[in-house]
């Protein structure tokens, strides 16, 4: 139930805050993120390929890497 909350709260937390240099980026599946993209560079090695709606949110000034996905 803790997760959960924490979850939600980071959630809301993206939602509401809108920091300029954050990207956000969403495919419906792991086979649609373009090679090109640098998305991969984020990605770790155990990132499972079957993986589905992906969001994906990024602050390369930052050095922040967020990533949801069921």
């Amino acid at each position: 139930a803790i997760i959960i909350i924490v979850v939600l709260c980071v959630i809301t937390y993206l939602y509401l805050y809108k920091d300029e240099s954050l990207v956000s980026k969403h495919y419906i599946n792991y086979m649609a993120i373009p090679e090109n993209d640098g998305v991969f560079t984020w990605l770790p090695d155990f990132f499972p390929h079957v993986a589905v709606d992906i969001s994906i949110y990024t602050n390369v000034e930052d050095d922040y890497f967020f990533l949801i996905f069921p």
